[in-house]
């Protein structure tokens, strides 16, 4: 998504209105796969500040995700704000600052940049997710199982072989165990 900016770089205070669809491919960030289902939808405005123009807008995507708890696919609607200043030179005082060449803004890595930053840390179909059965894999919001009973059950009587000499000693000295 590339925007011409010169008829505004000429006066301070100049602004214009954009509007468009950035479209991305689906990818896979930090181990987990991210499906676009739809593009991402950005809209703003590019104003001339003096020796910065600044970026306001919005944007929103409808994305597929994993559920970092039961691991089912899910659908979710993603919409952040957009806010960066650009120069035509790289600032190493200010690292917020976005770099672009000539008479147009590529708005794409800033774009990229900030849904990376809005994307939940802690992905959850629904806030009610129960998650899998962490002795059988059954999806707990589709099935209940009797592992989390049996196990709570054989917790009780059944003593890790690794612990059994510690057992010994302690029952040696007349402790409860």
């Amino acid at each position: 998504m590339i925007i011409d900016v010169s008829d505004i770089l000429k006066d301070v205070g100049a602004s214009k209105e954009f509007e468009g669809n950035l479209v991305l491919e689906d990818m896979v960030y930090q181990g987990e796969k991210i499906g676009f289902l739809t593009p991402i939808a950005v809209s703003g405005r590019l104003t001339n500040v003096g020796e910065l123009i600044m970026l306001n807008g919005r944007a929103s995507v409808k994305l597929q995700l994993q559920c970092g708890s039961c691991t089912q696919p899910f659908d979710r609607m993603l919409e952040f704000s957009l806010e960066a200043k650009l120069d035509k030179t790289d600032d190493p005082e200010d690292p917020d600052i976005f770099v672009y060449e000539g008479n147009a803004i590529d708005l794409k890595d800033i774009v990229f940049e900030f849904f990376l930053l809005e994307l939940p840390i802690r992905k959850l179909c629904s806030p009610e997710c129960r998650g899998l059965c962490p002795y059988c894999g059954c999806n707990l919001n589709l099935e209940q199982c009797e592992c989390e009973q049996n196990f709570a059950y054989r917790e009780q009587y059944e003593v890790d072989s690794r612990l059994e000499a510690l057992k010994r000693v302690l029952s040696a000295n007349g402790e409860e165990v």
